[in-house]
């Protein structure tokens, strides 16, 4: 019981972890884009911490997913590989949101430079 307790924290850890990764590595420049081409503080914190929420959202979302129910006498191998399933399901999510998030982005900035005539 404590393994499985055990697991589920390490996973939920690591895919936090890793949604906040990307989200420090993207954060500076996705603001300094938006703040180029929206001109509002506002409108850049907006979807700044719109990305955030979406990548926390999905790195929970995989970590509640898998179910830790491994019978007592379960070797180590089966917890990693455990692991390694919700963390497969975070990354498979997460590349799918940047990519949306991506095509918003893209839209956004077309429609906006062309308003300001640029």
């Amino acid at each position: 019981m404590l393994q499985n307790i055990i697991g589920f924290v390490i996973l939920l850890v690591i895919s936090i972890g890793a949604a906040l990764l990307v989200y420090v590595l993207v954060k500076k420049y996705l603001s300094e884009l938006l703040d180029k081409v929206v001109k509002l503080k506002a409108g850049t914190a907006f979807y700044v911490r719109v990305f955030l929420i979406g990548l926390v959202f999905i790195a929970l979302s995989a970590a509640l997913n898998v179910e830790f129910s491994l019978k007592q006498g379960a070797v180590v191998m089966e917890y990693v590989w455990k692991v390694a399933d919700g963390l497969s399901t975070m990354f498979g999510q997460t590349t799918l949101f940047i990519f949306g998030y991506l095509i918003l982005v893209t839209i956004l900035i077309a429609v906006l430079r062309k308003k300001h005539g640029k």
